[in-house]
C-alpha cells in the first residue's frame, strides 16, 4: 500500500492535486437518471469547489438532487495506472442562492469573468462530504484513501498485485 496519510497530509495531497488541475466530471441525478457534465472548477475555503457555467441540466438536476460527485482524475492509462480524487458532496448553485457569485468571485482565477459575464453566468459551490483519494501511477497500487471528516479510512483493492 501507499503511505497511509494522516487527515491533514490527505488534505493537502488532495489540495495539490486539485491545484495541478481544473477541468473535472460532475455527475449529477435527476429524476432517477444520472449524467455527468464536463466543468472546470477552483477551490475555495475548506476544499469547498466552485464551478461557473451558463446553465444547462446540471442545475435543474441540483435543485431536485443536491447530492454530486465531481471526478479529476489524470489521463487514464489503465486500471492501474491513474491517480484521481472523487468528491461526494452537497451542492448549491446561483439560483438559489443570490449571493453565492460575489463568494465564488474570491476565489476565482479570473474574477473579471464573472463580473464581465454577470446575468449568463451561474455558479455551482460543491461543500465535500467525503473525498476518495487514489494514486496508482508509481506501483499500480489501488487503495484508496477516504477523508470523511477529520478521519481518513483506508478501502484496499482487491484486485491482485502484478508481479
Amino acid at each position: 500500500m501507499n503511505k497511509q496519510y494522516s487527515p491533514e497530509e490527505l488534505k493537502e495531497e488532495i489540495i495539490s492535486f486539485l491545484k495541478e488541475h481544473k477541468d473535472g466530471s460532475l455527475a449529477t441525478c435527476m429524476n432517477n437518471m444520472p449524467r455527468s457534465s464536463p466543468v472546470q472548477y477552483f477551490l475555495g475555503d475548506g476544499l469547498n469547489i466552485y464551478i461557473l457555467s451558463a446553465g444547462g441540466e446540471k442545475f435543474k438536476a441540483i435543485r431536485q438532487n443536491p447530492n454530486v460527485c465531481l471526478l479529476v482524475n489524470t489521463e487514464y492509462i489503465n486500471y492501474r495506472k491513474i491517480k484521481g480524487v472523487q468528491i461526494f458532496g452537497k451542492a448549491i448553485t446561483s439560483l438559489e442562492d443570490s449571493q453565492l457569485l460575489d463568494e465564488a468571485s474570491r476565489y476565482c482565477q479570473e474574477p473579471w469573468l464573472i463580473n464581465n459575464e454577470k446575468g449568463r453566468l451561474n455558479a455551482i459551490k460543491i461543500v465535500p462530504e467525503e473525498i476518495v483519494y487514489l494514486n496508482s501511477l508509481e506501483e499500480g497500487d489501488r487503495t484508496k484513501q477516504i477523508l470523511k471528516g477529520n478521519q481518513v479510512m483506508v478501502k484496499e483493492d482487491r484486485i491482485p498485485a502484478l508481479v
